[in-house]
């Protein structure tokens, strides 16, 4: 089931791409919470090597269970007690979304030796239900933030607003449309972010079309007669 699921799902991005004028394809990251260790290994196999959890203790486990080779995203909210007691060096934290945070997550990367990839989160929605930079704050912070000390920060990561129950994707397209044209804006001022974290399982192909570097989809990959 995991290799026909991703087989239509790359279809998908690669329908999406061609649509947008697109000669790249964005890397697929699979979202692994709550899946079972056979799972993974399923997808892994399946040939998706970059892996997306939520949870530092999650994570933890399934990297000690899993073999070499996997590419972790950190992509869930940051606690800064879990942080502390779990943080290892990963591929990259995607969800890096305040910065307390930053401070926190740039010593315990120097104390490992290592520079650690990020990428910031943006509340584009200014929903104070979510984690994340407002944009202003973000702007104000990110040249700062670009001198901590054991951190590469490598680009933004948007989360769209909550699925139309319709299925109407207008909101979600305006809100990527924003967050790609203030994207290329602060590269204009700040080159190194270069990458765009936009699109889920709901609406990866509205981030496919307005410039996402990288979409993260979990229960499209895992589930039966969904994709």
């Amino acid at each position: 089931m995991i290799p026909a699921n991703l087989a239509r799902i790359r279809a998908r991005i690669e329908a999406a791409s061609r649509a947008a004028g697109r000669t790249d394809l964005p890397r697929l990251v699979g979202v692994t919470k709550m899946r079972t260790i056979e799972e993974i290994r399923s997808l892994v196999d399946a040939g998706v090597t970059h892996l997306g959890e939520n949870r530092w203790e999650e994570w933890e486990g399934k990297r000690n269970a899993l073999d070499e080779g996997i590419s972790w995203h950190f992509i869930g909210a940051i606690q800064g007690r879990s942080l502390r007691k779990h943080y290892r060096p990963l591929f990259r934290v995607d969800s890096l979304d305040n910065l307390s945070h930053a401070r926190l997550l740039s010593d315990l990367a120097s104390r490992e030796g290592v520079t650690q990839s990020v990428l910031l989160e943006a509340n584009i929605l200014r929903d104070p239900g979510r984690s994340g930079f407002l944009p202003e704050e973000l702007e104000k912070e990110v040249g700062s933030l670009a001198t901590l000390e054991g951190l590469d920060i490598c680009g933004l990561l948007v989360m769209g607003p909550v699925p139309d129950p319709s299925g109407r994707q207008d909101k979600t397209r305006k809100v990527f449309e924003d967050a790609r044209e203030w994207w290329i804006r602060l590269k204009g001022h700040w080159p190194f972010l270069v990458e765009l974290s936009m699109g889920m399982s709901e609406d990866f192909e509205e981030g496919i079309r307005c410039g996402a570097t990288e979409v993260r989809i979990g229960r499209l990959l895992f589930e039966e007669g969904i994709v």
